[in-house]
């Protein structure tokens, strides 16, 4: 006979440290149940075990991560949250607060709050990564149970193993002095320290096959098994069946209210035994699902039932997240269709509905179109989303390209004060800098595109002097640092990015409301735009379930991930020209790069249709090609025990039509560069190529400023760092449209020697056609080739200021009026940007307007609550911009200033 002794119960799944308070629910025999799934935040709908921390706290282990929660507080863990499988069959909290997460494959992991250690069989001396069960004695110490391997115990980082009779452990319990009682396909098993004891069907189980075993608190042993719930005294058996009032005689879980109260859950719902008295519910009276998982009560004797289709929960201990409608913003370049399920949210569209999530798709934003307009199509999505759902608000997920539109939208006078936050995910606030090269040629290949002028670092400087972030709307800037993914050797020569856009860039944006936050996810979306597989930001599953998923359920709308570590400003890339040539079908083409110094090198090539291969020959003859190189995502590529590899990287992105290879030692002298067209396509394939250098021989371009009136003398002044003066500089010149004239053809002035040797300039004159500018200039020498370009804008003049402009407060608002004279009608915008007396940022606010010809007054009205959300008092110092919009925006006039009375910020309404 076994001792038994009355103890505190540590049974599977009711294990956890104090966190959370929840309401006390009155006890009732018949509970009304309030149940909750993946749609209310739930992990997964399939429950696998709860459990209660002294004050409340609650974790729910799903097959698919755990939830903690607190109310109305949802927040999910999985593997992309550091489980090293997210599927989750048991939970145990320490009182310290360390939480056990015993995993279907992955092992154990202990998350102490801020840190996470796992144990698995590659790292430890666990007998298995397979567990099924965790629990915590008085000492700390830790018991599982495995799949196939017995029983385990952690003591310190101590492992010692127990093999039993059978080793598929269902379930284990522990007595107060930490004895474990375990459950298992032949019967239950109680260690008392020194040996082991069988119980089975023989001695008076009801079955060989034991679910659950659970200790009450009178002592009795209660083992939960496919043929009745038997109650053992340390003497006698007794066995419950469904002809005594159990729901079903499949036993799967076991709590205990007192040591008469008792639920018991089975494979046809949970049945209360209250002092030889039965009651059943099942769905028909509000469970999830008549299967029964896992049974839990936590302190104000609510009973939680976990189930394959999710938990439900008796009292009021949870609520339902007020969640928002999502909108989705796309890139700069999406599905012909535009419909959601043929863009790169297809992907994340599932995930979101899997949650119960709302999801609308801004249908109508496109390329073609200026940001001004494209900011007046999301307002009517998002006013169509409120209208359809009745919500006050939407949260915005944009990608790419799709932030800038939605900056554009939230920063203007279109804002409607509907967002309750915005995700962005890889836009360049600052401009595309890190292929700044390969952007000129998209702006020159499309003139009718005024997106890829907005893209430009000279944009985003007029856009961010003219835009500023709400400071009440939270932005979550998330950009991955994508150098530590296997197979993408190529981006660790170059600064932190996502491959396309760098980390400065989407995180050059400040304010109070604005975060910054890294990981390590690649640009592109495809599910398979390398043979690598990277993560992105929109496939697989990663990104939405470590940051979005729980973002969308915090009423708080607090930031989405840390805070991440500053990082430098980009300097210019030191390139060789731009080559660019046409291949059709069958073609191939050789050129000849040449590289000074035996540094390291980029050799860049880009297509913008069909396919194409690309292999290198050095000047002493060496051939690279994708399988010759030692770090390759060639599909074909083998490496033969790395016998003979040359020390070179090699990148083949489909998604982005781009190859590269990072030669570590680049021979000087004259390379080749062979591409061949590898497709079958009629259409002329256009292969842009360079490389991308370092190298101590610089090459600076000076153009200051950046806006011009027309006509105005432009001077470029260019420095060759070696001081050669016989280098032929010369500077292209085209214009570069307003989306309906033809551009013309480009003109091209040598630059002369000026002043320091190795300098060179001229004052170009002539450029009188408003708009912006593409100058792209190239240095040649004996042994060497450089190439920068720049964008430089002229105005207009199809309007100025006529006359002083004033601010006053009106209905809430600080209001300015401009007088305008246009000379041509059509689209414009007025930007007002508002400082404090100290010169800092209050807010800016940009006005889109349509204008007639002749004279007339333009208004921004700057929302109330945003100056008061700024809390910054005046009197306070508006700058004016005044830009033609019609095409990529282009400032028209020389900025206005003026000074409002000295308001205070509590001075304007909400």
């Amino acid at each position: 006979m076994i001792p038994l002794k009355k103890n505190r119960l540590f049974v599977l799944g009711i294990l956890v440290s104090a966190l959370f308070y929840f309401v006390p629910a009155s006890r009732a025999d018949t509970p009304t149940f309030q149940s909750f799934a993946q749609r209310d935040g739930l992990a997964s709908d399939y429950v696998t075990s709860v459990a209660f921390a002294p004050d409340g706290a609650a974790w729910l282990g799903t097959s698919r991560g755990a939830t903690r929660v607190q109310t109305k507080y949802w927040v999910s863990y999985t593997a992309a949250n550091g489980l090293p499988n997210a599927d989750v069959r048991a939970l145990a909290i320490a009182s310290d607060g360390k939480i056990y997460f015993a995993t279907n494959g992955g092992g154990l992991t202990l998350f102490d709050g801020t840190k996470r250690k796992t144990y698995d069989t590659t790292s430890s001396a666990i007998p298995s990564n397979y567990l099924t069960a965790v629990a915590l004695d008085k000492s700390g110490r830790v018991w599982v149970g495995t799949f196939g391997a017995g029983v385990a115990r952690l003591d310190g980082d101590t492992w010692t193993k127990y093999a039993l009779a059978n080793n598929y452990i269902n379930a284990l319990a522990l007595d107060a002095s930490g004895n474990p009682w375990v459950a298992t396909n032949d019967g239950a098993f109680f260690f008392d320290g020194k040996s082991w004891t069988r119980f089975t069907q023989a001695a008076g189980l009801a079955s060989n096959q034991v679910n659950t075993v659970a200790l009450a608190p009178d002592g009795k042993i209660w083992f939960g098994t496919e043929n009745g719930a038997t109650v053992y005294d340390g003497k006698t058996y007794h066995t419950y069946k469904k002809s005594d009032g159990l729901a079903d005689n499949n036993v799967r879980a076991i709590a205990f209210e007192t040591a008469n109260r008792a639920w018991l859950g089975t494979a046809h719902g949970v049945t209360l035994f209250d002092a030889g008295k039965w009651k059943t519910d099942s769905v028909a009276n509000g469970l999830a699902d008549d299967t029964v998982t896992t049974l839990a009560l936590d302190a104000q004797k609510n009973l939680w039932v976990g189930t394959p289709h999710g938990v439900s929960v008796t009292g009021a201990p949870l609520q339902r997240t007020t969640t928002y409608p999502v909108v989705l913003v796309h890139g700069w370049h999406t599905a012909d269709s535009d419909q959601i399920d043929d863009t790169e949210f297809r992907f994340i569209k599932h995930d979101l509905e899997q949650d119960g999530f709302q999801v609308f798709y801004a249908a109508g934003i496109s390329p073609f179109n200026t940001l001004f307009e494209n900011a007046q199509v999301l307002r009517d999505v998002i006013a169509e989303v409120l209208n359809k759902t009745g919500a006050p608000r939407v949260d915005v997920i944009a990608f790419s390209m799709g932030g800038l539109n939605t900056r554009a939208y939230l920063e203007s006078s279109l804002y409607q004060n509907n967002v309750r936050r915005a995700i962005i995910l890889g836009t360049p606030q600052a401009g595309v800098q890190l292929w700044y090269p390969l952007l000129t040629r998209e702006i020159e290949d499309r003139p009718t595109e005024p997106s890829a002028i907005e893209l430009s670092p000279e944009y985003a400087t007029l856009f961010n002097r003219t835009h500023a972030p709400r400071v009440t709307v939270p932005y979550d800037l998330l950009v991955g640092d994508a150098r530590t993914q296997t197979g993408l050797g190529l981006l660790q020569v170059f600064p932190p990015s996502d491959g396309l856009i760098d980390v400065w860039s989407a995180h050059a944006l400040g304010g109070p409301q604005v975060r910054h936050i890294t990981d390590s996810d690649v640009h592109a979306w495809d599910p398979a735009p390398l043979p690598v597989n990277p993560t992105s930001y929109l496939y697989p599953a990663q990104t939405y379930e470590r940051f979005i998923r729980n973002a969308l359920r915090d009423p708080d709308a607090r930031p989405i991930g840390f805070a991440a570590a500053p990082v430098e400003p980009l300097a210019p890339r030191n390139t060789t020209p731009l080559n660019v040539d046409t291949l059709r079908a069958g073609d191939t083409i050789t050129r000849v790069l040449p590289i000074d110094l035996n540094r390291a090198a980029r050799f860049i090539a880009r297509w913008n249709t069909g396919d194409v291969t690309v292999t290198l020959r050095a000047p002493n003859g060496t051939r690279y090609t994708p399988n010759t190189v030692r770090d390759s995502t060639s599909t074909t590529f083998i490496r033969q025990n790395g016998a003979g590899l040359l020390d070179a990287t090699y990148l083949k992105a489909d998604m982005g039509s781009l190859i590269g290879y990072a030669i570590p030692h680049a021979q000087p002298g004259s390379w080749q560069l062979i591409a061949t067209r590898a497709d079958t396509g009629n259409q002329a394939l256009t292969l842009t190529t360079y490389v991308d250098l370092d190298a101590d021989l610089k090459f600076d371009l000076k153009v200051d400023p950046t806006w011009y009136p027309p006509g105005a003398p432009i001077v470029v002044e260019t420095q060759i760092s070696n001081k050669d003066a016989n280098a032929d500089v010369r500077v292209k010149i085209e214009w570069l449209g307003d989306g309906v004239t033809p551009r013309g053809d480009a003109t091209e002035v040598k630059l002369l020697e000026e002043g320091d040797p190795g300098t060179y300039a001229d004052t170009l004159t002539g450029l009188t056609r408003g708009g912006y500018y593409l100058l792209r200039v190239t240095a040649r020498g004996n042994d060497y080739a450089r190439e920068r370009e720049t964008l430089i804008a002229v105005s207009p003049k199809t309007a100025t200021f006529d006359g002083a402009a004033r601010a006053y407060r009106q209905d809430g608002t600080l209001t300015i009026d401009a007088n305008a004279n246009v000379a041509r009608a059509g689209n414009y915008a007025l930007a007002a940007t508002l400082r404090d007396a100290r010169g800092q940022l209050v807010t800016a606010i940009t006005a889109p307007q349509t204008f007639r010809a002749g004279k007339q007054t333009a208004t921004v009205a700057i929302p109330g609550r945003d100056i008061r959300a700024r809390g910054l008092d005046g009197p306070y110092t508006i700058e004016l911009v005044l830009m033609d919009a019609n095409w990529a925006a282009v400032q028209t006039d020389q900025t206005q200033t003026l000074t409002t009375e000295p308001y205070r910020a509590n001075d304007f309404g909400e």
